[in-house]
Parts: C-alpha cells; sequence; structure tokens
C-alpha cells in the first residue's frame, strides 16, 4: 500500500498476485468441469508459463491422472522448462497404457532433439555426441514398439538418417519395401545397408531383386552380387557357382578368373582361359586367350607349364609376330636354349 496525492491507492504486491491466482485456481478446480478445464488449457497459447503453474496445482489435487501429466508435460516444453518435461516424461514411459508410453516416448524424443540443436548451437561436440546416443537409444525404442504410423515411414527414415543409425534406417527402409517392392532407391539402399550390417544372405535378396528390375545398371549390381558371393561362400561353393554362371555370361566369365587370380590359383586361371580358346574359332580372339593363359602362368612362376602350352601352338601362331616374340621371350626366360633355337630357324623361314 503507497499514497499519492494524498489519496490512498491501493497496488498487489507480486506474491499478493500469486496468492490470489492459486486461490481462484483451487476454486475453478473444485467447481469447474475438469475435463472443461483441461480443454481450455490445451487450447491456451499467450501465456504458456501460466498454464504450467495452474497445471502443477490441479496435480497435487491428482497426482495418478496420466493426462493432466502429459499435458504439463507438453506446456512445459512450449515454455521451455525442459528439466520439469523431461521428469515428467519418464514418468510416464512406465505406464501401464500403450498410449500413453507412446505419447512419451515421441516427446522425450522431440525434446531431446531440441536440447541437440541448442547444444550444436553452443559448439559443444563431447556433450552433443553423448546426446546423440540418448536420441538413437529413444527412435530405436519407438521403433521397436510400433509407435508410429505407416504414413510416417518416409519422415523416419530421413530422421534416422539424421541420426546415422543403420539399424533403424535398415528397419524402416524394409517396412518401406513391403508397400514398394521393386522401388530402385529402396532397393540399393537396402543393399547398402544389408550389406554395411553383414547380413550378406538378405543383402543377396535385393541384389538379385536389383539385377532384375534396373537392367541400365545391371554391370554394378553384378559387381555386388559377386561381392556378396565371396562373402558367403568356401572356396569349392564359389567355384561351382562362378562355373555354371559363366557358361553363359562373360561377365562371370571374368570374375570365375578374376576369383582364381584372387586365390593364386594360376594353374586353374590359364587352364579356364583355355577354356574360352576352344570355344571359339575367330584367330584374333583365340590369340588373345592364349596370350593371356601363357602370362597368367608366367606370373604364377610356372614357367614349365607356360612352355608346355606356348610349344604346342607354336605351329599355330608362327605367322603373328606379336606371338613370335612373346615365345622367345618365354623360352629364354626358362632356359629353353633348344627350344628358342629351333623356333628362331622356323621364323626365319617364314620370314623368307
Amino acid at each position: 500500500m503507497r499514497f499519492a496525492d494524498n489519496e490512498k491507492v491501493y497496488v498487489a504486491t507480486y506474491k499478493e498476485i500469486i496468492i490470489g491466482f492459486i486461490t481462484f485456481a483451487l476454486i475453478l478446480f473444485v467447481l469447474y468441469p475438469k475435463e472443461l478445464i483441461m480443454d481450455q488449457i490445451l487450447k491456451e497459447k499467450s501465456n504458456y508459463d501460466l498454464s504450467v503453474l495452474y497445471l502443477k496445482n490441479m496435480l497435487r489435487n491428482d497426482p495418478k491422472n496420466e493426462k493432466l501429466i502429459l499435458t504439463l508435460a507438453q506446456k512445459s516444453i512450449k515454455s521451455q522448462n525442459r528439466d520439469l518435461a523431461l521428469s515428467l516424461l519418464e514418468l510416464l514411459k512406465k505406464s501401464n497404457h500403450i498410449e500413453v508410453q507412446k505419447q512419451a516416448y515421441l516427446l522425450s524424443y522431440e525434446l531431446l532433439k531440441q536440447n541437440y540443436f541448442f547444444l550444436e548451437n553452443k559448439h559443444e561436440t563431447h556433450k552433443m555426441q553423448k546426446l546423440r546416443k540418448k536420441l538413437e537409444k529413444t527412435f530405436l525404442f519407438i521403433l521397436d514398439k510400433h509407435f508410429y504410423e505407416q504414413k510416417d515411414l518416409p519422415m523416419l527414415y530421413k530422421e534416422a538418417m539424421f541420426l546415422r543409425s543403420q539399424p533403424a534406417q535398415y528397419q524402416l527402409v524394409r517396412e518401406m519395401l513391403q508397400k514398394k517392392p521393386k522401388d530402385i532407391k529402396l532397393l540399393s539402399d537396402a543393399l547398402y545397408l544389408a550389406t554395411k550390417l553383414k547380413r550378406y544372405d538378405e543383402a543377396l535378396n535385393y541384389v538379385q531383386l536389383l539385377t532384375q528390375v534396373d537392367k541400365k545398371h545391371i554391370k554394378r549390381w553384378n559387381n555386388e552380387h559377386y561381392f556378396l558371393l565371396t562373402q558367403l561362400s568356401s572356396y569349392k561353393k564359389m567355384e561351382a557357382y562362378l562355373l555354371h554362371a559363366a557358361q553363359s555370361s562373360t561377365f562371370w566369365q571374368k570374375k570365375l578368373i578374376d576369383y582364381y587370380l584372387s586365390y593364386k590359383q594360376y594353374k586353374k586361371a590359364a587352364d579356364y582361359y583355355m577354356t574360352l580358346f576352344y570355344r571359339t574359332s575367330s584367330y584374333k580372339k583365340r590369340k588373345k586367350l592364349w596370350t593371356k593363359a601363357i602370362k597368367t602362368l608366367v606370373s604364377g612362376n610356372l614357367l614349365k607349364d607356360a612352355v608346355k602350352l606356348g610349344s604346342k601352338y607354336e605351329d599355330y601362331f608362327i605367322k603373328d609376330k606379336s606371338s613370335r616374340l612373346l615365345l622367345l621371350k618365354l623360352y629364354l626366360s626358362a632356359n629353353e636354349v633348344q627350344k628358342a633355337k629351333r623356333l628362331s630357324r622356323k621364323i626365319l623361314k617364314v620370314m623368307q
């Protein structure tokens, strides 16, 4: 109370305003229908702090009211009272009601993400890393309990990418593929994620689908297919598969040879070159395959085998200059001096 111009003017203190508000709130709580009050509070957007204060008072009279706790948590988030909101949401996560749990986890994730961006603005990297783990854990729980709608899958997929959570991304992309089983982008993502997670059997299914629906990039998917087979199969199983696939595909013929070379099976690689040699009647192709076979044997230090193969087709390729030079070098490097002399005489006759 104070005086102004000799007239008494009463001014309420802040404490008196609060006491008055609480008294009014209690009277309102007793006299006014509870559901109607909740409805009005939910609609209130001009003063979140007063809404929080009022809800706290309501909660004192009804501490087990989960709807009230949830509403208070929502309003606390709006009023930037994050600590209170998190505490309330932790209580609601233990609820026996699935819908309440769902709302609690979804709001917790929203709140944690707000905190994450708050830390990002302050460049607190270490705290951000710790919080990211909490975010991922909460997000994975939401997915595990299916606290979402099917229409939310694309948005959740983007969220999983934001978290860099490959398990979450993989779960979501598989769900999306149920509705779009031939979507090339989704199949490609599923293949990448399954491979990263070392779920090679599942990855193999995706790459086989991609070879069927995306002919434009068939070479890429065949390479992926080959890689997956190397991760899944034993040497003998892989060899059997490649031998079968190579019967009708030049791609798999090359992969079979690569596979032999990766295991230093130089003789088998050379033999397969010669298998292809016998399948063609083209002189040019035969020359190329025979040359590769010899060079493969030499690279494996199998000089005797190389000399044997070279001399077998010496007369067949005698008129070809590059083949003659290849054989001369081969004989000399293998210390087959007599063979080199005989070849030299043949060359002189051919050149006359």
